[in-house]
Order: C-alpha cells, then structure tokens, then sequence
C-alpha cells in the first residue's frame, strides 16, 4: 500500500462519524445526542506479526462496551507521542513487534500506550503453542493496556484479565471486559474530552430543537408534526 493510500484510509477512518446509529422506526430513527461522542480512541497497529483483525476486534469491543469513539488503523511504525500527534487522537495504544522493548509500556499522564507483540509467547515451547495463544494474548494485552491507562487498575470481581499476574494465568481469562472497568473509564476519559455516546429519537431531536432536516418519509411527518404552526390560538386563562 502506498503511502498516500495509506493516508487516505486513516483519515477516512478517524474522520468517520455515525450519525443515524439504529434503523429508522415510529420515532423517527435515533441521533447521536449534540455535546456527546467527543474525543478518539485509537489503536495504531504498526506490525506484522500479529493479524490487524485482532485490534479492530479490541476496537470493537470497546466501541461497544463505552459507547465511545474507537478506532483501528493500521500506520508505519513511529514513537506513540508522534503518533498521538499526528492522527489528533485523545487516547493512543500502539501496537509494536520490536524484541529489545517492554511488553507493555504506559504513559497514563500522556494518554498513550504500547503493547509489544514480540514477546507475548516467549514463555511457551515449540511454535504450534505460539501460534494458539499469540492471537489471543495479543487482544488481552491491548485491553489492559487501554485499561491501565484510563483509570481501570484490578477488577472487583475475580478471574478476569484486569487481574492476571502472569502471561499463563492470563491464558485461563476470557477477553470480556469487566463492567467495573467501564464506569472507571468514563470517569477517567472525560477529563481530557473522550465521552460516551448518548442516542435519542428523531422525534426528541425534533422538540428539542436541533434535529437536522428530515431524510426519509417517517422523519418527514414528525417534523412536520412537530413544526405544524397551532390552527387555533393559544388561551392563556387568568388565575382567578
């Protein structure tokens, strides 16, 4: 890929904004509620050796999970802060294959991380092992490492990935994110401008005043409705 193609696809990507985020029905559809969804999460896959499906799963996932705005892209590779920099994210984990690094690096104060792929099975014997729990380990490690940089240290509730000691007890965790971690991250993140999606109705946008014009025949007859001048004058009885 070349490099101007490359381009394009990341800013495509983090340029994406969803605005309609159900299908249209009696109220008209739901909208992303105005001052809500701020801010980026990015995961910059700049390796080879683990398969970019697994960070646009990690994305995904915790696109569903927060209901904020995560990405996945893929970018040469780069130092975290420059790249941080250079996509105008909020939030950076960056996925690195490079043997002389830390497994995981963390700078919560600067809102970036690194999760290093090259080391994830150093511990296992003979490839067949390698290649089984690469993957997984991978996905795993990106989310604590999301996780330790936003505000989620251990979990209150046993057994999960937050509170792995090591790469085999890591092994015996399913990659779900504990719902204790969601509420540390929301309080963390809004801090420096990331924030959860909030949806309404088309037809709640319509009273509130800031719905955009209507685009299909259902939406059209709320904002008719609820922009129809009164056909009879407003009575305004005096208090006796």
């Amino acid at each position: 890929m070349s490099n101007k193609i490359l381009v394009a696809a990341i800013a495509a990507v983090l340029g994406t904004t969803v605005a309609y985020a159900s299908p249209v029905d009696d109220a008209g559809g739901k909208l992303i509620k105005k001052g809500t969804y701020l801010g980026k999460i990015a995961f910059v896959d700049t390796q080879d050796l683990v398969a970019f499906t697994n960070v646009e799963m990690v994305a995904a996932q915790l696109a569903t999970e927060t209901k904020m705005n995560v990405v996945a892209v893929r970018h040469a590779p780069g130092a975290p802060a420059e790249l941080k920099k250079e996509l105008g994210v909020q939030v950076l984990v960056s996925v690195v294959n490079d043997p002389d690094a830390p497994m995981m690096l963390i700078a919560p104060e600067d809102h970036w991380g690194s999760v290093n792929v090259a080391k994830l099975v150093d511990d296992l014997p003979g490839e067949r092992a390698k290649a089984r729990f690469r993957d997984p380990r991978a996905r795993k490690e990106l989310i604590r490492a999301f996780s330790l940089m936003c505000g989620g240290g251990g979990s209150q509730f046993p057994g999960n990935m937050m509170n792995a000691a090591t790469m085999k007890e890591l092994d015996l965790t399913v990659d779900t994110i504990p719902v204790d971690m969601v509420d540390f991250y929301q309080t963390h993140l809004k801090n420096f401008g990331v924030t959860p999606k909030q949806e309404v109705t088309y037809e709640t946008a319509c009273e509130e005043g800031w719905a955009p014009l209507p685009t299909n025949a259902v939406q059209k007859a709320i904002w008719d409705e609820v922009h129809a001048i009164p056909d009879q004058p407003i009575v305004i009885e005096k208090k006796k």
